[in-house]
């Protein structure tokens, strides 16, 4: 955005950092300065890097915000979202409205809008919907004006000037910056322009080539698959399947790389990610990357499982057990911290930031850490717990849950290795599998799993953990979350059930059996139940608790649509406590 909105001297920017700090619910976002000392302290579910403005966008509470470098709220945190700012000007979700706010968080557009996009070029993206559920799309300038009315069914960004825009059903356009119409093409599909062209086809079915703001056809269309062009190389493919193969061509459609690949990624700089599948099912399996740039010269050997964008001649990735930073020509730059682990690097200013295993940290540029989240949280002065990590492959990754200062040793020993186990995965595909289930770093999965936990609560000797999960079959439309929710007795290592919360000789199943149903029948949140799903609960029935509530669930489609995730039934202990057996002992580990 140009200067005339006020950018500040970036050389007297001050320095903070958001960092994390875990406590006993869950974590919180702070600041800290260059040596990880904290300026300002965690309280934020959510926090992003000051900009040049030196404002930086935070959420407490689900709402977002910005705060100074001081910690004070420039803009009150009453929004659903802002964006990341780009200059002086943040697009903002105010209950169920889009507006655009500048620096000091003042709207400055004069209506309310249902979409509206980032920046690019002085120019947003503007939505709105009519009666008829249908999307137009227009074009506002920086200061909040509405340049191109809402009459397009598409538009995009513009780049280098020019928008591609969808008029009507059957004709496309490329714009200028006032909306005035350069060309418009008589396609089932255009897309994508970059490099001066755009993709198109007859039908979504393909094939696709390529026209040029003329329409003229200046590639033929051959592919079954197209994108954009980007720093002169497009990747195409001319098979369906997920993983192509693809290859890479220039402006002429001439094949920079031969379409042999499962995956070409643009990383920028004139450089390319070449990958070729790993294991015996190419058509869902996970890549091995070579750097390659884009005339056709490669570099390295395929031996990169993670490669990041390039910025400033420096891009991260990942073997299977090492993170670290690459130069141009895809070497390792040893002078940069090398680190164990999957993720990304970045260099921020002077210091490294790591998202490394779904943690992130900071270091020096010669590896020393400046800072890190605690792994252990205390509960109570008699009890603590800690993350310990489990990354036996790039693709597994469980963070454990580890009772600490339990006083009978043995009963934690008992308690951690039990957890262990609850916070194991295995595929469906193995549940039968007698032997052990063991994977090993050179093992190629056709999955990815990720585990992690929470404490759900804690009071006195009980402690209720979530341990959590993801599961993504690779090539799968979605993955599947997972979830297990024990209550432990920290005195004794009981692992209660819900039946150890009832009295004995009293019927708590259809009690409750009977409080679910009539939820689902009356109460809306529930509508999305699938009709006569629910056939009752068991005695192995998955649970938690919190000091006032009895939580029952049950995991997606089991009763209700993926969309609806865990279907959780809150009931209150009032409702129910002539059922509670009060004297009983998983009672009295919170009471």
């Amino acid at each position: 955005m140009s200067s005339k909105h006020g950018y500040k001297n970036n050389t007297h920017l001050k320095k903070f950092y958001p960092a994390l700090r875990n406590n006993i619910y869950g974590s919180s976002y702070g600041y800290i300065d260059h040596s990880g000392k904290f300026i300002i302290k965690p309280k934020y579910e959510r926090a992003e890097d000051f900009n040049e403005l030196e404002i930086a966008l935070v959420a407490e509470n689900n709402l977002m915000g910005a705060i100074n470098t001081k910690g004070e709220y420039v803009i009150k945190p009453i929004y659903d979202s802002i964006s990341s700012f780009k200059g002086n000007r943040g697009v903002y979700v105010l209950d169920g409205s889009m507006g655009v706010m500048d620096e000091k968080g003042d709207t400055i557009t004069s209506k309310k809008y249902d979409f509206i996009s980032d920046y690019a070029e002085e120019r947003a993206v503007i939505g709105t919907n009519d009666s008829t559920g249908t999307y137009f799309y227009g074009y506002i300038d920086e200061e909040g004006n509405e340049i191109i009315p809402p009459k397009f069914l598409q538009a995009n960004n513009f780049i280098d000037g020019v928008a591609l825009v969808k008029i009507n059903e059957e004709r496309y356009g490329l714009i200028d910056k006032n909306g005035n119409v350069i060309n418009t093409y008589n396609y089932g599909i255009v897309s994508q322009y970059g490099d001066g062209v755009m993709v198109f086809a007859n039908s979504f079915d393909g094939p696709y080539g390529y026209i040029n703001q003329q329409g003229q056809e200046v590639i033929k269309p051959i592919y079954k698959a197209a994108q954009g062009f980007k720093g002169g190389v497009a990747v195409v493919s001319s098979e369906d399947a997920y993983n192509g193969p693809y290859g890479l061509i220039d402006l002429k459609g001439k094949y920079v790389y031969q379409p042999i690949y499962s995956k070409i990624n643009y990383l920028g700089e004139e450089r390319v990610a070449l990958g070729l599948p790993i294991g015996d099912d190419k058509f869902i399996s996970s890549s091995i990357y070579a750097i390659g740039d884009t005339t056709g010269k490669r570099f390295t050997d395929f031996k990169y499982l993670v490669v990041g964008d390039y910025n400033k001649e420096l891009a991260y990735a990942s073997d299977n057990q090492y993170t670290f930073f690459i130069d141009k020509s895809g070497n390792i730059k040893r002078r940069f911290p090398v680190v164990r682990g999957s993720g990304d690097l970045e260099v921020k200013d002077n210091i490294i930031f790591a998202n490394i295993d779904y943690c992130q940290y900071y270091l020096t540029k010669e590896g020393t850490i400046i800072y890190k989240p605690n792994n252990t949280v205390r509960l109570s002065k008699k009890y603590s717990i800690s993350k310990i990590k489990y990354r036996p492959n790039i693709n597994y990754l469980i963070y454990n849950p580890k009772v600490n200062n339990v006083a009978n040793k043995k009963v934690e020993k008992n308690i951690n290795k039990k957890l262990i186990k609850m916070s194991y995965f295995k595929p469906l595909f193995e549940e039968n599998v007698k032997e052990p289930y063991i994977v090993k770093p050179e093992d190629v999965l056709n999955y990815s799993y990720y585990g992690d936990f929470k404490v759900e609560f804690f009071k006195k000797n009980l402690l209720v953990l979530d341990l959590v999960g993801y599961y993504y079959p690779f090539g799968a439309a979605h993955g599947m979350p997972t979830k297990k929710t024990p209550s432990i007795n920290l005195a004794t290592g009981k692992f209660y059930t819900l039946g150890d919360l009832f009295m004995g000789g009293v019927n708590w199943v259809g009690e409750l059996n009977k409080i679910i149903d009539n939820m689902i029948k009356t109460d809306p949140q529930y509508e999305y139940v699938y009709k006569d799903a629910f056939k009752g609960i068991n005695e192995e029935q998955s649970f938690y608790i919190d000091e006032e509530n009895l939580y029952i669930y049950f995991p997606p489609y089991e009763i209700g649509p993926y969309a609806a995730g865990f279907v959780t039934f809150k009931i209150p202990f009032e409702e129910i406590q002539g059922m509670i057996n009060k004297r009983g002992e998983f009672y009295k580990s919170f009471n």
